[in-house]
């Protein structure tokens, strides 16, 4: 599959310093894809690359996470012509208050798509609420998995993790382009 580390890397994607994740876990790096939308050449590679890892794929509705999975699977679900449902973290404190929006039938095959992987927890949460109305969710798409424990506690769910790429190899393909250095403690970490 084509790389997108240079690209994430050219619109300011990957940021070193020191950040709090949505995990609750602190990291030296950083991957801010919410700003990929922003970049309409990097976001319809990464769109082109998604459809093409989702395409023999049998499932019939997508799930975005809100936010940040919410602009790649809304294009997903656009071209793939398939329905699109999002899920948020909090239920609204008005209307409906619900937690997923859209139309869930009683065993759908969905898939969930967020941009970044963690731990999974986000991701997790969505499939219990899924789950919940009736939905089969038996793997999730991101763009980028941090490889800190996301896949391993989601197969424990039945879920398995699609990625595009992982947090090692885009920092590995960074520090060999030259693009990055002083990476090496997190690529350790990440093995």
């Amino acid at each position: 599959m084509e790389s997108i580390s240079l690209d994430l890397h050219s619109i300011g994607a990957v940021k070193l310093g020191n950040f709090v994740l949505s995990s609750g876990m602190r990291s030296p790096v950083y991957l801010d894809l919410r700003i990929v939308p922003s970049h309409p050449e990097v976001f319809r590679k990464i769109v082109s690359l998604s459809v093409q890892a989702l395409k023999n794929l049998d499932f019939d509705i997508v799930c975005g996470i809100a936010t940040g999975g919410l602009p790649l699977s809304s294009v997903i679900a656009y071209l793939m012509e398939k329905p699109l449902i999002y899920f948020r973290r909090s239920e609204k404190e008005h209307g409906t208050m619900k937690r997923i929006e859209g139309e869930v039938k009683k065993g759908a095959n969905v898939i969930v798509v967020d941009d970044v992987a963690t731990t999974g927890g986000s991701i997790l949460e969505a499939v219990k609420a899924l789950r919940e109305q009736g939905a089969v969710v038996r793997k999730a798409f991101v763009v980028v998995d941090r490889g800190q424990g996301a896949r391993k506690n989601l197969m424990a769910e039945d879920v398995e993790l699609i990625s595009i790429t992982t947090l090692k190899k885009v920092l590995l393909e960074l520090r060999e382009a030259g693009a990055i250095s002083g990476v090496e403690e997190v690529i350790k970490e990440l093995e």
